[in-house]
């Protein structure tokens, strides 16, 4: 992970950290800043790149001056935790600051703010009809606000699977960046950008079935294999009526591809039930299917270790330790 994916990752989670006072003032609408020096320094990071440009201390908002994130990752949110945390703002207010960017209207001037990372927060001061909202307002471009709402959800594990997959393919399409620069930027390997992406390729009824957690990511991405979206639905349903595991599924798809390779094995495996256990163990650990087949001599054979894409190879040779010059 780069430097300023470190950065970036730590003065998100200053902002988002920060306890300020509960009590807006009551002759000022919008007053100035009202943080302690010291806590105001914890909430305004000066290192990161990714954060760098004008914007200040702690500013007490109307709450109808401020919209959306347009680059919110976070499709749903939950009813009743939204009015759980509307009755906590009603006894004690609220206990962290959301974070803004100014947004421009049409003669170039500050009239609006969106919101960079804190959406439940004024969802919820909404529904406690708070009239103010404590905010740290920052000035960032569209590419650094679409991180920051990423990074915020990835913190706090806010997202589901296909949210994620989601916001890391509008990182990649909207602003042109590798799975190596979105990596860097949200602080996860690689691999896991390529992987988490794959599950966009799943059946619209999958990706939902993920997304309200019937099916786990193991699962969809074991669906992967069938071609037929029609045929991943099936097997989706079949899993979740069944409660399969991951295993069992990637046994059934193995077998809806190739119908008649059970049979064929159980014929002519003559190996011993070392070798079958051996192998086993080696797939698991590797995340792939692997087959052991002992040779003439004794001592020989053949291993073969399957892959799936030039992602799923590159995470097979850093699991075996191979470092490609």
């Amino acid at each position: 992970m780069s430097k300023s994916a470190k950065r970036l990752g730590r003065g998100l989670s200053s902002l988002m950290g920060s306890m300020v006072s509960v009590e807006p003032p009551s002759e000022v609408e919008n007053p100035s800043p009202v943080t302690p020096a010291a806590d105001m320094a914890d909430a305004m990071p000066a290192e990161s790149p990714a954060i760098d440009g004008s914007g200040g201390g702690l500013k007490w908002l109307p709450v109808t001056s401020i919209v959306a994130n347009p680059y919110q990752p976070r499709r749903h949110f939950d009813e009743t935790a939204l009015e759980q945390l509307a009755a906590s703002i009603r006894q004690d207010g609220v206990m962290q600051p959301i974070v803004v960017r100014p947004r421009k209207n049409e003669q170039g001037t500050s009239a609006e703010y969106e919101i960079v990372a804190g959406e439940r927060r004024w969802r919820a001061a909404q529904r406690a009809e708070l009239a103010t909202l404590p905010a740290v307002v920052r000035e960032l471009d569209d590419r650094q606000m679409a991180e920051w709402a990423l990074i915020e959800n990835l913190q706090r594990e806010d997202l589901n699977p296909i949210e994620r997959a989601q916001a890391f393919a509008r990182l990649i399409e909207q602003f042109s960046l590798r799975h190596e620069d979105v990596a860097d930027r949200v602080g996860v390997s690689r691999v896991n950008i390529s992987n988490t992406l794959r599950l966009l390729d799943l059946h619209s009824d999958v990706q939902e079935l993920v997304r309200l957690a019937s099916l786990s990511a193991g699962h969809a991405r074991a669906l992967l294999s069938l071609p037929d979206g029609l045929a991943q639905v099936d097997l989706a349903k079949r899993a979740i009526d069944g409660q399969w595991s991951v295993r069992t599924l990637e046994m059934a798809v193995r077998q809806r591809v190739a119908p008649d390779a059970g049979r064929v094995k159980s014929k002519t495996d003559t190996r011993s039930p070392h070798v079958r256990d051996v192998e086993q163990q080696v797939g698991e650990q590797l995340g792939s299917k692997v087959k052991i087949t002992p040779g003439r001599k004794k001592g020989t054979g053949t291993l073969i270790i399957e892959y799936y894409d030039l992602d799923h190879f590159d995470q097979l040779l850093t699991r075996m330790g191979v470092n490609l010059s």
